[in-house]
């Protein structure tokens, strides 16, 4: 049986989400194809071939992440050609901009009813742009809707948005998951200084100011404040030249040294504005690290709150509960013990594997 993955975006968290579905599904036996389109932020020919390796199939289709009549168009007409070229019995769509063209393909080639999409963070939830155009957004999405196939949430945040928000007839929700084998309990900082690290690309809606700003409120503490990852707003984690720092960003590691800086960590902190469901985030609970989080979706989704760590309100609320888990050992241990508990179960790719056979496969007559 075949499975199609389409993404306009594949970098970052979405790389590593389809990578992940890709292989566990190659591995099962299906015959996988990824089709994508070539970004600035596309991981390099070799990346990719470690991402996908064989016998997972890869195939470019050109694809523009503003709106453009004349290209979404053309990325139409390509999407639908090869859709009745390799006719897979799943057509997964992830991100908002293949989500659209993918299920306007599928309808044209007769294959609406095989569509699976993941939107792995609304982009009407975006903070960085005019309120007029977060309106045109959720209007692509609600318009998209129609179009028939099944919302595949990765977070209940992001599944009670699509039923609320977007008015999608069919959701269901599948956790984001990890390779969860591959992540060691936490044996915490070795020096005098306590570590507090986030992860992932410096970048707006991870809302890094924020970060800083907390830095900067414990800089008389025993604390050293880490930026696991790299970005375009790397200035705003800087502190002015007449400041002593206490915050260094790492730059970009691969995924053994990121899993090594968590391991000797010792709280873990997301200021995000907005997510679908950080993998960096489940990857710190996974290791047993209490979390500090901003009450974004995606984020109060992972972390439950007084239990693997803390939800709070603003930066204010951020700051008192770091305080209190770098003050209070036995808090932060018995946290850290608790998160890992129910992440490994949880969050695990064999897990997200069969939720996801079962909503493409539960009816099998419909797909046959």
């Amino acid at each position: 049986m075949k499975i199609l993955h389409i993404t306009e975006a594949l970098g970052g968290g979405v790389a590593h989400s389809i990578s992940q579905l890709a292989r566990i599904q190659s591995a099962d036996g299906f015959d996988v194809m990824v089709a994508h389109s070539i970004r600035p932020d596309t991981p390099g020919p070799e990346a990719l071939a470690q991402l996908f390796p064989a016998p997972i199939q890869r195939r470019i289709i050109p694809m523009v992440t503003a709106v453009s009549p004349l290209a979404d168009a053309g990325s139409i007409i390509k999407i639908s050609r090869l859709l009745r070229e390799i006719e897979p019995h799943v057509v997964h769509l992830h991100s908002s901009k293949a989500g659209a063209l993918g299920r306007m393909a599928a309808m044209l080639a007769g294959q609406g009813r095989r569509t699976f999409y993941s939107p792995r963070g609304f982009s009407f939830l975006r903070q960085d742009v005019s309120p007029a155009k977060r309106l045109l957004y959720l209007f692509f999405e609600a318009t998209a809707a129609r179009l028939g196939g099944t919302l595949i949430a990765c977070s209940d945040s992001e599944g009670k948005l699509a039923r609320q928000k977007v008015r999608h007839p069919n959701v269901v929700v599948v956790d984001n998951a990890v390779g969860v084998e591959s992540i060691p309990p936490a044996q915490g900082s070795a020096g005098n200084k306590m570590r507090i690290v986030t992860s992932g690309r410096v970048c707006y809606p991870k809302a890094p100011w924020h970060f800083r700003e907390l830095a900067r409120a414990l800089k008389d503490e025993a604390v050293e404040f880490v930026w696991i990852g790299a970005g375009e707003l790397e200035q705003e984690l800087a502190f002015p030249a007449h400041e002593r720092t206490n915050l260094t960003i790492t730059g970009w590691l691969d995924r053994k040294s990121v899993i090594r800086e968590l391991g000797r960590s010792d709280i873990y902190v997301q200021t995000s504005l907005w997510e679908g469901m950080p993998l960096s985030l489940i990857e710190a609970q996974v290791a047993g690290l209490p979390a500090v989080v901003s009450d974004a979706p995606g984020c109060r989704d992972i972390v439950v709150d007084g239990v693997t760590g803390y939800v709070c309100e603003g930066v204010a609320e951020m700051q008192e509960k770091i305080l209190r888990l770098v003050h209070d050992r036995e808090l932060r241990a018995r946290m850290g013990t608790k998160a890992r508990a129910l992440a490994l179960g949880r969050f695990s790719s064999a897990r997200m594997h069969r939720e996801m056979m079962r909503t493409y496969f539960g009816n099998r007559e419909s797909l046959a």
